[in-house]
């Protein structure tokens, strides 16, 4: 499996950047626009064991994603799970922690779109620096869309 990771601090208490994670609506907002996001599951506070579905396209072209939430530590941490999807594999979790006067968000995905070592290294030359690319930009978002809020 590949590994992306990428950590950021925010100005905010840790409940808060967590509960703004926690609202999957919140994931529509901070999406980069390219490629569209649209999320197509009853927008509600995520819990253990819900599957969320979206849609993800460029122009006419797209795909549905369905991912269920495997783990939640409430303040701490929600991982979802594809289940229908581009990848073979996906799990991503949301990591979130304390750091002095605010917190520290930390999104890591393991994946894997093609199973063979030119595969592998397909992964690592083209998907995975998108992913982490979007990751930034989620995290920008994320700190700008909580700044409004205050």
């Amino acid at each position: 499996m590949t590994l992306v990771v990428h950590t950021s601090r925010f100005p905010v208490p840790p409940d808060i950047l967590y509960d703004f994670h926690r609202d999957v609506r919140n994931l529509a907002r901070i999406s980069p626009p390219i490629p569209r996001f649209t999320l197509l599951s009853e927008p509600k506070p995520t819990e253990p064991g819900d599957e969320q579905v979206f849609r993800l396209a460029v122009g006419p072209l797209g795909l549905t994603w369905r991912a269920r939430v495997t783990r939640v530590e409430p303040g701490r941490l929600i991982e979802d799970t594809q289940i229908a999807g581009p990848f073979l594999a996906w799990r991503h979790q949301h990591r979130v922690a304390a750091d002095g006067a605010g917190s520290r968000l930390t999104d890591a995905v393991a994946f894997r779109a093609i199973p063979t070592p030119p595969g592998e290294f397909i992964e690592w030359l083209l998907i995975r620096p998108g992913i982490k690319a979007m990751f930034i930009w989620r995290h920008w978002k994320t700190r700008a869309t909580l700044a409004a809020l205050r």
